[in-house]
């Protein structure tokens, strides 16, 4: 975890606790293939980082929907979703699973057997890159007679996807959705979008952790945690340089340097890492 990370927007340093080890989720689904803009944007970056603090504590309880319930409580979302295949300490046969959707919805899911025409966890499980469910509605009748459905069940039809590849050949998908309206949905996407992806890579390796997987000490820079520090303050390369006194291309190197050392696939993934493992 940060043990100390200071922003300029908060103006003050947020001390964030090293992880507790928990219990895995007693969720397992089989079958799967592989607020606007307020006033107060500081609100929003103070209410990341105590998510982020929260994901731990959560685990004391043995269950990982509380902390997806408060995620979801905190943004004006209507779901949270997480699903991971290939989980080491898991058998093959299931799929490692914790949501906040209904009870009613996950049984009629299965018992549908929906998940060979949900294209959110088709295109998840391929994909790599965040996606706005937008993109897969409306493909044919089938997938929008599924839409339609889920939604008399609670579930949102604005969403966001967030697929995850670790480097012990796991794959996950964490999601997000919500009944906003468009403007509603596009304002939270800009304002929230970083938080949702960092939360999403420290919530699976908070699922990895419980699942005994342990992580290399990765052994960064002064100026490699300095960056990562920016980066996980919302700071882009350009604003980073300003600060630290250097280009713009040296923050991205340095950024690049520290992703392959945490065998990271982007930057968003090398800062939850790091924040995992206390390397920032």
């Amino acid at each position: 975890m940060i043990e100390v990370l200071s922003t300029v927007e908060r103006g003050r340093s947020e001390t964030l606790p090293r992880a507790r080890f928990g219990q895995v989720f007693p969720v397992c689904l089989r079958r799967f293939a592989p607020e606007s803009q307020t006033e107060d944007t500081h609100m929003l970056k103070d209410l990341f980082f105590e998510l982020v603090d929260r994901i731990d504590s959560k685990y004391e309880s043995k269950l990982g929907s509380p902390f997806l319930q408060e995620l979801a409580n905190s943004y004006g979302l209507s779901n949270v979703a997480y699903l991971g295949i290939n989980i080491p300490g898991v058998t093959e046969s299931k799929v490692y699973g914790v949501t906040t959707y209904s009870p009613e919805w996950v049984a009629r899911y299965i018992s549908e057997n929906y998940v060979e025409i949900d294209p959110v966890v088709k295109f998840g499980m391929a994909g790599l890159l965040p996606f706005d469910w937008q993109s897969v509605r409306g493909r044919n009748k089938r997938v929008d007679r599924f839409f339609g459905e889920a939604a008399e069940f609670g579930v949102g039809l604005q969403g966001l996807s967030f697929p995850i590849r670790g480097a012990h050949g796991e794959t996950a998908l964490f999601s997000i959705n919500s009944h906003s309206s468009d403007r509603e949905w596009s304002d939270l996407k800009r304002t929230s979008m970083r938080d949702f992806q960092v939360l999403a890579y420290h919530f699976h390796m908070t699922v990895l952790e419980n699942e005994g997987v342990m992580f290399e000490q990765v052994a960064l820079t002064a100026r490699e945690k300095e960056c990562l520090k920016w980066a996980a303050a919302g700071k882009t390369a350009w604003e980073t340089g300003k600060i630290l006194g250097v280009r713009d291309g040296t923050v991205e190197f340095y950024i690049d340097q520290a992703r392959v050392k945490l065998a990271a696939m982007n930057k968003v993934q090398a800062v939850a890492k790091a924040i995992r493992i206390g390397a920032i």
